[in-house]
């Protein structure tokens, strides 16, 4: 079975991923309130794998430690959900840098009908 990790540092995301997790009987994810990044470095130091990484960083976009212990981990796939594309292109930037290669993008319009 697939080990899913939800890692949010909001206490109410986390409470609610739970409880998401548990009306749908997924006994297969684990939920983590942590900050991502030093969730993902100390995971990456424990030499612990994943197959897939979903990542869904702030508009801020991802800080170059992070984008590092995601190269460390090696997984196969990394999925990356961003809202800003300038920094979407800057941490994509790096991850080629250190070994990635972009395969696909696929836009959704998540404020359709405005001026966004």
């Amino acid at each position: 079975m697939l080990d899913i990790k939800f890692v949010r540092e909001n206490p109410e995301a986390v409470k609610d991923a739970a409880r998401n997790a548990q009306r749908n009987r997924a006994g297969n994810v684990r939920v983590h309130c942590d900050d991502a990044g030093r969730f993902l470095t100390r995971m990456a130091a424990e030499n612990r794998r994943c197959d897939v990484l979903m990542m869904d960083p702030p508009r801020s976009g991802s800080d170059e430690k992070f984008l590092r212990a995601v190269c460390t981990m090696a997984p196969p796939r990394v999925v990356y959900i961003s809202c800003n594309p300038v920094t979407l292109a800057r941490d994509l930037a790096t991850l080629t840098k250190l070994g990635y290669k972009a395969e696909g993008f696929t836009p959704v319009d998540m404020f359709p009908h405005t001026e966004h």
